[in-house]
C-alpha cells in the first residue's frame, strides 16, 4: 500500500514548491513534491514505473501509451478539468534514468480542441523506505497555456494532486495484484 510522506512543513515558507505562477507570457505553472511509501523492491516498482500497460492502466484518464523506444512514449490521456474536457496527444521522454533509483521525464501534449499546450518535467528518486520497501520521492513542474490557462490554478491543483494520488493508489493495486 502506498503511503503519503508526512514530513512536510506545516506553515508556509515562502518558498513552497507547490505553488503556482503566471509566467508573464500566458503560461501557468505548478509544481508538485512529495514521496510515497510502496510495500515493492525498487527493481519490481521501477519495472512498473517503465511498462507502458501498467502505466495505461494507473495514469488517470490515459487511453494508451506506447512505448517508441527504451526511453521514449507516445501517450494519449483525455481528462475532464472543470469546465473543459481536454484530449491530449504528445511524447514523454526519460531524459535521465538510472534504473532503478531514478527517472527524470520530460513530457509534451497537445489539445487542440482547446489549444491547450501541456508540458511536465518530472523527477522520481527510489530508495529504500524506512517503514515500507521503497520510498519514491517526486517532483513535477507543469506548465500549460491555451483554453486550459484561463483557469484558475486554484481550480486545476486539486484536479492535478487528486489525479497523482489516484495513478500512486493505482500503482499500488498493479503491483499488489501481479503477487
Amino acid at each position: 500500500m502506498s503511503h503519503s510522506d508526512d514530513t512536510r512543513p506545516e506553515e508556509p515558507t515562502g518558498d513552497d514548491p507547490e505553488e503556482s505562477t503566471v509566467e508573464d507570457d500566458g503560461v501557468e505553472r505548478l509544481e508538485f513534491a512529495d514521496a510515497v511509501y510502496i510495500d515493492a523492491e525498487p527493481d519490481e516498482l521501477w519495472a512498473c514505473l517503465s511498462d507502458p500497460e501498467t502505466l495505461t492502466e494507473c495514469v488517470p484518464g490515459a487511453e494508451a501509451i506506447e512505448r517508441l523506444s527504451e526511453r521514449r512514449y507516445s501517450v494519449d490521456i483525455t481528462r475532464g478539468v472543470s469546465r473543459l474536457t481536454v484530449s491530449l496527444s504528445g511524447e514523454a521522454e526519460f531524459v535521465e534514468m538510472d534504473p532503478p533509483d531514478h527517472v527524470v521525464t520530460s513530457a509534451s501534449a497537445f489539445d487542440s480542441t482547446t489549444g491547450s499546450e501541456f508540458d511536465v518535467l518530472a523527477a522520481m528518486e527510489i530508495q529504500d523506505g524506512d517503514r515500507h520497501a521503497s520510498k519514491l520521492a517526486y517532483t513535477a513542474e507543469v506548465t500549460y497555456s491555451g483554453g486550459a490557462a484561463t483557469l484558475n490554478p486554484s481550480v486545476l491543483r486539486p484536479i492535478v494532486e487528486r489525479d497523482i494520488d489516484t495513478y500512486f493508489a493505482n500503482l499500488t493495486a498493479a503491483i499488489e495484484d501481479a503477487d
